[in-house]
């Protein structure tokens, strides 16, 4: 198990940039028009399935790192205190622009922040926000920055165009084959960035008390996809990703069953003392019996992928700036962040509001 506890860790504030272009579940089977009359499939099918109605991308060429930056722009904009305060930033997203430089370069020179920054790229699929807001807390906590920025910018469209055309293209795919691939339909693009600041110049009262974290590497062979650099699907790379969605889930629930009960255990809440749940977005999948396989009260998690689809590393921070503004969180209230990211691996993250 790993975990830690913080006493000095506040997000100081939360920024979200997301696309103009929505593209709806229904314009997707329109689509695969020929796939659904060759097996028979109802129109509103994927949607039914799922829970996601819409996800939104970005204008062709828009980097990760650009769509990122907006993000930390916004961000910084927010704090109460200088900007020469930030000494460390961490680009989490899974799509990055380039194989070398890191991700996290770019932003930081737009940005404009100082030469003494700490700049890395911090990459594990979907947890990677996550497993950055650790890393920034332990840094914080130590005493070593004072503060620093974390981010992500998915730019994902190229694999749903380059998914579709493999299933219309591809009739002899089986169902199972058809199945594994139906799940890279969910996905959508956004961007967020968090700035995390120690409580000794933080303004705000949203403090991160801690986190635990598990790995199943056993299940790293259910959802693999082949490539994120963007420059290289702008060159006509074509990126393609496969997911055995049931076996994911039910596998991330009981990993997610273990990282509760030890989180319990260290920081002493049931899951009545739990008032607010942010999930991974993935979609309908996390349903009631995924929360009670882990032990948590579902019906206290908020969702936005009905929406926005799944962001990716940016969707569970995502869901969390939505929900401060749109749920009655109060001061006190207890958070519970409840990452997971293929490999197969989770960190549950506690905050006080």
């Amino acid at each position: 198990m790993l975990s830690a506890t913080f006493n000095n860790v506040f997000i100081e504030s939360m920024a979200v940039n997301l696309p103009s272009k929505r593209v709806t579940s229904e314009e997707i089977e329109e689509r695969l028009a020929p796939l659904y009359e060759r097996l028979n499939i109802p129109k509103g099918t994927f949607e039914k399935l799922t829970g996601i109605r819409s996800r939104y991308f970005w204008e062709n060429g828009a980097m990760p790192s650009q769509v990122a930056t907006v993000a930390g722009h916004k961000a910084l904009k927010e704090i109460g205190f200088p900007k020469k305060y930030i000494k460390a930033l961490f680009s989490c997203s899974i799509t990055r622009d380039y194989f070398e430089p890191a991700t996290a370069c770019l932003i930081h020179h737009e940005l404009g922040l100082e030469e003494t920054a700490m700049v890395t790229d911090v990459s594990n699929a979907c947890l990677g926000f996550m497993n950055g807001i650790f890393m920034m807390a332990t840094l914080i906590e130590s005493g070593t920055v004072p503060a620093g920025i974390v981010l992500s910018g998915e730019t994902i469209y190229k694999p749903i165009d380059y998914c579709i055309n493999y299933i219309l293209e591809h009739e002899e795919l089986s169902r199972s084959e058809l199945l594994n691939l139906l799940p890279t339909l969910t996905l959508g693009s956004g961007a967020v960035a968090y700035v995390l600041a120690h409580r000794d110049i933080a303004t705000n009262t949203h403090r991160i008390l801690g986190g635990v974290g598990r790995s199943a590497t056993r299940h790293h062979n259910l959802c693999n996809g082949n490539g994120d650099y963007y420059v290289a699907q702008l060159s006509g790379f074509d990126p393609i990703m496969t997911t055995e969605s049931s076996k994911l889930v039910s596998s991330a629930a009981k990993l997610g069953r273990k990282t509760w009960k030890e989180f319990s255990k260290l920081f002493g809440w049931t899951k009545d003392d739990v008032d607010h749940i942010f999930c991974h977005q993935v979609g309908k999948q996390v349903n009631g019996s995924f929360y009670k396989t882990i032990g948590l009260d579902g019906s206290k998690e908020f969702t936005i992928y009905q929406e926005y689809g799944n962001l990716a590393s940016a969707a569970l921070p995502t869901a969390l700036v939505i929900g401060a503004k749109e749920k009655d969180i109060k001061q006190g209230d207890k958070i519970l962040l409840t990452g997971f990211g293929s490999g197969l691996n989770s960190l549950f993250l506690g905050l006080e509001w």
